[in-house]
């Protein structure tokens, strides 16, 4: 037993001597302790901050400016888009009228050749009458004529 007793306090040794070995042998951090370059940092750091104060309002205003920029492009947009649509309106009212003039004028058009065309019918009908009546005098006299050359031949 004093055998075990004394295994084991060797045993406890050596994992001693081992750790110890091994908190010497690593790189431990380095402790700051210096209490005035702590408040010196403390103090610089307060100190700019007024200035990153002005700065955020310095981007602060900008980017209301920019704000305010976007919001007159935006109502500047909206008031072309109604004078667009002012003027769209304007065109399709003007295209509406001229169509209809159009249909008009095709109209017009339309209905001087069909007069024409009836005109023209007319003339043609009158010359083939004229034309009729004066074959159809020349067929009954020629016919007359031949009958009565007949019977003058019979007598």
């Amino acid at each position: 037993m004093k055998q075990h007793k004394y295994r084991k306090y060797l045993q406890l040794l050596c994992s001693l001597q081992l750790l110890l070995t091994l908190s010497i042998s690593l790189p431990a951090p380095v402790a700051k302790a210096n209490i005035f370059s702590d408040i010196y940092n403390g103090v610089k750091s307060f100190s700019e901050l007024p200035n990153e104060v002005n700065e955020l309002k310095e981007g602060f205003q900008q980017t209301a400016e920019e704000l305010q920029q976007a919001k007159d492009k935006l109502a500047n947009s909206m008031q072309e888009m109604e004078a667009y649509r002012t003027q769209n309106e304007a065109l399709q009212e003007q295209n509406r009228q001229l169509t209809q003039m159009v249909d008009e004028l095709q109209n017009d058009r339309t209905a001087r050749e069909e007069y024409y065309h009836k005109i023209k019918v007319t003339i043609f009908t009158g010359i083939g009458l004229i034309l009729g009546y004066f074959i159809l005098i020349r067929f009954i006299r020629f016919s007359m004529l031949y009958r009565s050359r007949k019977g003058d031949r019979l007598r």
